[in-house]
């Protein structure tokens, strides 16, 4: 019995050891990780530190421009709240000094065609129009102008890089864009784009100038008579148009495979603005001058519109503008850039064996300059602009 009792007490303390060993391998692993955790706890308080340290510095180094920014977007866009963004009019205006946006007839269409597609893409309601050689006037009705400025230029971008073998962005960096409220301010806007025409000397009248929105109103009373819809099919239509582009089926294209304005725009809302034939009549011949900004100091809306808003021109070109609206400046026989295009395009690119100016040579283009020049009497700021010079 004793040797018995010898041998369990033997097991039992070998049993104890292993339970005793077991327990120190616990405790030290416990140990282990409490200190791994201490250690990434305090990996990842220095890893935040430096990143804090960083933002602080790029907050420092990028603050002013992010700045100016957030104040440029807050002009635009008000601080938005709970409730569903609203439509507002704005005044849209790209440029591109340095060379024409549109050399002929179809790049004007083909921006309308485009403008009618980004109308029906983010339902912009488009009310006047005017499309220079160097910058286009819109005013819009839409809730997303900013947007609706960069898609549209840069789809026009891509159509005019791809027709005449051009790279890169065309025209200035920023898009002009002003919030217009209130009646009278309204009215003012649109009398400024539908006479840019008239502002510029491309035309006598607001009504001579072609690519421009001014003959789609009242067109009955004023005896306009308005081109008739070609009879084309959904796939003719197309064939016209961007690849995969989307277009309803009230937006309607003439014999050139345009869509006209009448199908697209809302001029309906825009004669209501003038209520008659006669006060558009009225307001598309009274000159500039100090009752424009008093009469939209009754809208309480803010400062008003002047032609140095709409243009962002220098004073002397401004002036140069307001002289204009006389008429008498105007001369039938002087060529406008569409023109000049045209002659450059036509009669003297063949004799380089090129088909756009973006393929001519220094050398090549300066002897067009110098023709162009001495020839046809042609200013050199309209060479350069015609000629990418």
């Amino acid at each position: 019995l004793s040797a018995q009792f010898r041998a369990d007490a033997a097991s039992k303390t070998a049993q104890t050891g292993k339970i005793v060993a077991a327990l120190a391998v616990r405790a030290t692993s416990s140990t282990y990780f409490r200190a791994d955790a201490a250690s990434k706890s305090k990996n990842s308080e220095i890893l935040s530190k430096r990143k804090n340290r960083w933002k602080r510095i790029n907050l420092h180094v990028f603050s002013e421009k992010y700045l100016r920014l957030k104040k440029r977007l807050l002009e635009i866009y008000p601080k938005k709240s709970n409730l569903p963004d609203m439509k507002e009019n704005y005044h849209l205006c790209f440029t591109s000094h340095s060379e024409v946006m549109f050399r002929d007839g179809e790049d004007h269409g083909m921006f309308l065609n485009l403008l009618a597609l980004r109308s029906y893409a983010d339902g912009t309601e488009y009310m006047a129009d005017a499309e220079m050689s160097n910058h286009v006037h819109l005013d819009a009705f839409t809730d997303c102008p900013m947007k609706n400025a960069s898609l549209l230029r840069m789809s026009y971008t891509k159509y005019f890089n791809h027709r005449w073998g051009r790279r890169g962005r065309m025209g200035e960096k920023y898009t002009y864009i002003q919030k217009v409220s209130g009646f009278n301010h309204r009215m003012v806007l649109d009398n400024y784009i539908l006479r840019n025409g008239l502002h510029h000397c491309a035309a006598a009248t607001p009504w001579g100038y072609e690519f421009c929105s001014v003959r789609e109103l009242f067109p009955r009373d004023l005896g306009f008579a308005a081109e008739p819809f070609a009879d084309m099919s959904r796939n003719e239509i197309a064939g016209f148009l961007p690849r995969y582009a989307k277009f309803p089926d009230e937006f309607r294209m003439n014999r050139h495979g345009f869509f006209e304005r009448r199908s697209f725009m809302e001029f309906r809302r825009v004669e209501q603005l003038y209520a008659t034939p006669r006060n558009f009549l009225y307001q598309m011949n009274r000159l500039t001058d100090e009752s424009w900004v008093r009469e939209q100091a009754k809208d309480n809306t803010g400062k008003p519109l002047t032609l140095n808003d709409i243009e962002r021109a220098d004073e002397k070109s401004v002036a140069t503008m307001l002289s204009n609206e006389y008429g008498r400046n105007f001369r039938p026989d002087k060529l406008q850039d569409i023109d000049v295009c045209r002659l450059i395009d036509k009669d003297m690119l063949p004799s380089f064996g090129a088909t756009s100016v973006y393929q001519l040579t220094p050398s090549q283009k300066q002897r067009i300059a110098r023709t162009l020049k001495y020839d046809f009497r042609l200013p050199e700021s309209q060479i350069c602009r015609c000629l990418v010079y």
